[in-house]
């Protein structure tokens, strides 16, 4: 990560307690964080900013976590997408499937949440394994 530019990453999650902790988290980390409520408000800011990584909730009111994956589609512009998850509905397996690259289950540590951001700032790509 350069000192130029900060790596940014969109938080898309509907709990405010969460994105305020993870996001505090990260910032102090050198992170440049971007937040939205759900998928439709994650879409919006990803039509007008430039953004490394999408950490997303996957249940979410308006357009949930899947269908924002299923939104930013499979193209190279899109950055990828990481899942946040603390229900059992969607398989880690499946999510995987649908193009995401991790699934963090909830509540994640800042650390482990730390460890996936920089595994993808200094390979270019996030790890599968969650």
């Amino acid at each position: 990560m350069g000192t130029e530019s900060k790596l940014r990453v969109l938080l898309v999650d509907d709990e405010p307690l969460i994105i305020s902790a993870l996001g505090r988290w990260l910032r102090g980390r050198g992170f440049e964080v971007l937040i939205a409520g759900n998928g439709q408000e994650a879409l919006a800011i990803l039509a007008r900013e430039r953004v490394d990584l999408v950490v997303s909730d996957v249940r979410m009111p308006v357009l949930d976590g899947p269908g924002l994956l299923r939104a930013l589609g499979p193209s190279p512009p899109a950055p990828p997408l990481v899942f946040l998850t603390g229900y059992g509905d969607h398989g880690d397996d499946e999510l995987v499937a649908m193009g995401a690259r991790a699934v963090l289950g909830k509540p994640v540590s800042g650390h482990r949440l730390l460890e996936v951001v920089n595994t993808w700032a200094s390979r270019g790509l996030v790890s599968t394994t969650g």
